[in-house]
């Protein structure tokens, strides 16, 4: 397992590294860039709570510093891309994911000219996209675009008609969300046996460090999947009365290593 580094660590060698270790505004220079850097995350639409994995401190991976310092630099100059994220001026301002993409981009541009190999390179490119959340929650802004560019090109319809081709549409998002809607309910279920099955090989208590016997990154997103699983049991009384109806107990009982590191 890799060694962690918090935040507040990597801004430190950032403040170090442009000479405020002895500066009499470095704990000022701290409280600033560790605001900007919330800032950054709020306004990107991220999830601050997801970077804590579980914990108090937000933290990285050891490899995954170089990266970090990338952009904790620009927070702390003020400059390039990052700044116009955190500035002021765009405080009210909605930024597509076209614009994170170009963030990103932006940033992988600059840590090109530190000498990162390609494939150093592609981590990046993968790392910014997950703490940004550049995919899947972006590509539901883009279906969102989409329906409204269908209401948009109906022109050569006449009214009737442009009523008729929208209820297609509806027809076939109700169909779609009803069959996600089963294979979730399927796939809870299944998640279920799953745990039952591997509770009884190794006792009552299973907690996340020994459930997923993966790689640590793999591990982790299974683990914020199985938080969200328990999150939409605890927001559906329906699902909720399903799933424990099947297991005979609590959904918090069944998924309990999720709901201890949550």
């Amino acid at each position: 397992m890799q060694e962690k580094i918090t935040l507040e660590k990597i801004i430190k060698e950032v403040l170090e590294d442009h000479g405020e270790k002895d500066s009499v505004s470095y704990e000022a220079n701290m409280r600033r860039v560790r605001r900007a850097f919330d800032i950054l995350i709020e306004r990107l639409g991220s999830n601050k709570e997801a970077l804590k994995h579980g914990g108090k401190n937000i933290e990285f991976k050891e490899s995954e510093k170089s990266f970090m310092k990338v952009i904790i630099s620009q927070l702390y100059d003020n400059e390039g891309m990052v700044a116009e994220f955190v500035n002021e001026r765009n405080r009210d301002k909605t930024f597509s994911s076209k614009d994170v993409r170009k963030l990103i981009q932006a940033l992988i541009d600059e840590a090109d000219k530190t000498g990162m190999n390609e494939a150093e390179l592609i981590h990046l490119a993968q790392f910014f996209s997950n703490i940004f959340l550049i995919s899947p929650l972006r590509s539901l802004e883009y279906c969102h675009t989409l329906i409204d560019c269908l209401a948009l090109n109906l022109q050569d319809l006449t009214y009737s008609e442009q009523a008729k081709y929208l209820q297609r549409v509806e027809w076939i998002l109700k169909k779609e969300f009803a069959i996600r809607f089963v294979e979730l309910t399927l796939n809870i279920e299944g998640l279920g046996m799953l745990i039952e099955e591997r509770r009884k090989l190794v006792g009552d208590d299973i907690y996340s460090e020994n459930f997923y016997e993966y790689d640590e990154e793999i591990r982790y997103e299974y683990i914020q999947r199985d938080k969200e699983v328990i999150k939409r049991i605890q927001e559906d009384d329906d699902l909720r009365q399903y799933i424990e109806k099947k297991f005979g107990k609590r959904a918090e009982e069944i998924f309990n290593y999720a709901v201890l590191d949550m």
